[in-house]
């Protein structure tokens, strides 16, 4: 399994592992039943501190994605179809995250869907 994770990235180095993780379950490269790099070979193949990579394990354990048994590896306790389920929860509770704030700050739905509109083009349109 290659994991990296981006030094120059805002996003937290943990949440990196995590999403990488997770994506890895969702497309099949991690499939259920199989075991993750212990804690500590995972910390020495991505450059991270234990207790990034271990607080990585723990958000995909809270995630139901894997199990961690005292004294041993973690295993993925999903298939794909699952953490597929689970990955689409997580957008929906971004997007929900992201309109609350949004409501807070006074940003107008027509604003709102136009800076949605145009990260989506950015995204999904042919180039």
């Amino acid at each position: 399994m290659n994991l990296k994770v981006n030094n120059r990235s805002k996003v937290p180095f943990y949440q990196q592992l995590t999403q990488q993780l997770l994506l890895a379950t969702v497309t099949g490269n991690l499939k259920k039943g199989d075991y993750l790099p212990s804690i500590r070979n995972l910390a020495i193949q991505t450059n991270l501190n234990l207790h990034t990579v271990h607080k990585s394990y723990k958000e995909l354990q809270k995630k139901g994605i894997i199990t961690i048994k005292p004294h041993s590896k973690a295993i993925v306790i999903v298939d794909s179809g699952e953490a597929i389920n689970i990955y689409l929860q997580q957008i929906s509770i971004s997007i929900e995250q992201i309109l609350i704030e949004s409501s807070i700050l006074g940003i107008n739905e027509i604003y709102l869907k136009q800076l949605f509109e145009g990260v989506l083009q950015k995204y999904y349109t042919d180039r």
